[in-house]
């Protein structure tokens, strides 16, 4: 297959939790595409084994909010391209066949959110597609910034943005077909964006070996619930155990966790009896 030659687009991933996730990440985006620069920002000082093409810069993140406010005001000084594709390690490029140049006729682009109106929908900052133009309004100090920064950009400040920098988020049909994150895609799209889609878009294998070597801390959240119960689901008990064990290491007994378990083992005895 060709490949796909985006030299207008720098790729940004921010992690200093967990770099060895995000570069796999990156891999999976630069196996498909040949982009402009390649950027990783994440903590000084690490021993990173970096492929070819990708540079890693220094940054102190130590918080969600620190997280925002570097990709509200920060991020601008490091892109030279007219794009930028900012992807996480939970959310990455799936298949390169659905770009579309339409994608970079808009400033802000990522996938819709869930319970919104059309015209609030877009989208999630996660796997986002964002133009040089933006990076640049949003220098704005007339601007509200403040976490998160997706819902900063595309709700807060939409109206300013728009009406003293001309910027444009693109519209939710476009958006669906850009990626997915809560709401389950209507077909193919570009990329996803949520460790609770990974049971979507990896194979039974890969994921059972990837949830194995997670940091324990990272199965706390509502995100690694939600794959867990869709484990389940799907009959990858096994999978599903990794993570409930990981919570109760981490001495989780809330109800949610609970569930999981009660859930898990009557899919179990169900998958006996069958």
């Amino acid at each position: 297959m060709t490949r796909l030659a985006l030299p207008q687009v720098t790729l940004v991933c921010v992690d200093t939790r967990t770099p060895a996730l995000a570069l796999a990440a990156i891999a999976q985006c630069t196996d498909q595409i040949d982009f402009g620069a390649v950027k990783l920002f994440t903590a000084p000082g690490l021993d990173l084994a970096l492929p070819p093409g990708v540079q890693a810069l220094p940054i102190q993140i130590d918080s969600v909010a620190a997280y925002s406010e570097f990709m509200l005001r920060g991020l601008d000084r490091h892109v030279d391209t007219t794009h930028c594709l900012v992807v996480q390690w939970d959310g990455y490029v799936l298949d390169a066949g659905q770009w579309t140049d339409e994608f970079l006729q808009w400033d802000y682009l990522g996938a819709p959110l869930r319970h919104e109106p059309a015209e609030r929908a877009v989208g999630n900052g996660g796997f986002s597609l964002r133009s040089k133009r933006l990076l640049q309004a949003l220098q704005d100090p007339a601007l509200d910034i403040h976490h998160p920064e997706d819902t900063c950009i595309c709700h807060a400040n939409r109206a300013r943005l728009a009406a003293a920098h001309g910027i444009r988020i693109a519209p939710l049909a476009l958006a669906k077909r850009f990626a997915f994150e809560r709401l389950a895609p209507d077909g193919p799209t570009f990329g996803f964006h949520g460790l609770f889609n990974l049971h979507r878009v990896m194979a039974p294998e890969a994921l059972h070996q990837l949830v194995a070597g997670l940091p324990d801390a990272l199965a706390r959240g509502l995100d690694a619930h939600d794959l867990c119960r869709s484990l389940i689901r799907q009959g990858q008990l096994a999978t599903a155990r990794l993570l409930i064990d990981k919570r109760r290491r981490l001495g989780m007994n809330d109800r949610r966790t609970w569930r999981l378990r009660g859930h898990w083992i009557w899919a179990r005895l169900r998958g006996h009896a069958s």
